[in-house]
């Protein structure tokens, strides 16, 4: 919350002390690569360049295919609800019950 602080009154901000923003540095959590957090979690077992070139490469696609999921998702929503509003064949209620 330190990084959201008012910037209209400068007299209600806080002060910094040198040490306060080393102890903000330290307590951030060390980022990882994919090469570290592998051999930490499988250390039983050898995992070559290539393996790890595999694994990247399995993770980046399937981050992207989820990507392109929920931008085709999010588009057939706004057009599905524009169709809905602007058509007058959709002008009526169910009943549910």
């Amino acid at each position: 919350m330190e990084c959201a602080r008012l910037i209209a009154n400068p007299y209600h901000l806080k002060y910094e002390k040198e040490d306060d923003i080393e102890e903000h540095i330290c307590n951030n959590p060390k980022k990882i690569s994919l090469v570290d957090y592998l051999n930490d979690n499988y250390k039983d077992i050898y995992l070559s360049n290539y393996n790890i070139k595999c694994i990247n490469k399995i993770i980046n696609s399937y981050i992207q295919e989820i990507t392109d999921l929920r931008i085709i998702n999010s588009v057939l929503d706004n057009i599905i609800e524009k169709v809905i509003e602007t058509s007058d064949k959709f002008d009526f209620c169910l009943p549910f019950d």
